[in-house]
């Protein structure tokens, strides 16, 4: 029986995509960058591609922060320094608290059933300030974070550390939620715990996915648990 949901932040409980492209917006108004809508894509497959690496431990945040907006302006043709940009572009970014659909449901009715922790991968302050700004915080019983952890999902020793954490409790009473299929639902079905994709994409379902459930709504999970 679950009694325990690991649950991840961005792009599950706070829109990512939402928040980033907004902060984007307000750097480029900031550095008199014409912004357009070529850049947003871009900034998805360049950040995308990092943080694949960060998860197979091919690099760092520090690498990747010195490389993400370096590697944007180049490929999009714009004269900027991308490291310092990079810093604004977090601290705009750190302000935001746009939810995913959904997602306030979702955690009133998960907290009042299951004991409820964040699984994240992102930065810890950053992540404590927008999960603050969005008056999330209360639903959490702890916030499992790699920066903290010192391993990222999908690692073993990432979820070793929420299990500790949580009392050593059986794997068959834990459940990860997540819109990563590498991060969050291989790396739980590697572990053994049960996991639930959320595709917040809306993607055609690749055939290799090892979810125990899929979801295209925050809303349908309430079908589940």
């Amino acid at each position: 029986m679950i009694t325990n949901i690991l649950i991840d932040v961005d792009n599950t409980l706070l829109d990512f995509n939402k928040c980033a492209e907004a902060a984007i917006k307000t750097g480029f108004l900031k550095w008199n960058i014409e912004y357009s809508e070529k850049v947003f894509p871009v900034f998805l497959e360049v950040n995308d591609s990092l943080w694949r690496k960060i998860e197979t431990g091919e690099i760092d945040k520090k690498t990747l922060y010195q490389l993400r907006w370096k590697t944007i302006f180049e490929r999009l043709g714009i004269n900027a320094d991308g490291p310092t940009f990079e810093q604004d572009f977090r601290n705009i970014f750190s302000d935001s608290k746009e939810p995913v659909d959904g997602a306030y449901e979702l955690l009133d009715y998960l907290s009042a059933k299951y004991i409820v922790s964040v699984a994240s991968n992102a930065s810890y302050q950053q992540q404590l300030k927008r999960l603050n700004n969005a008056d999330m915080m209360k639903y959490f019983a702890n916030i499992f974070n790699s920066e903290q952890i010192g391993y990222p999902k999908p690692e073993s020793k990432f979820f070793d550390a929420c299990f500790e954490k949580l009392g050593h409790i059986s794997k068959e009473e834990v459940m990860i939620i997540g819109d990563s299929l590498s991060a969050d639902i291989n790396g739980g079905a590697a572990y053994g715990i049960k996991t639930l994709w959320f595709n917040y994409d809306k993607a055609s379902v690749p055939n290799h996915v090892k979810a125990d459930f899929i979801v295209n709504s925050l809303d349908e999970i309430k079908n589940i648990l």
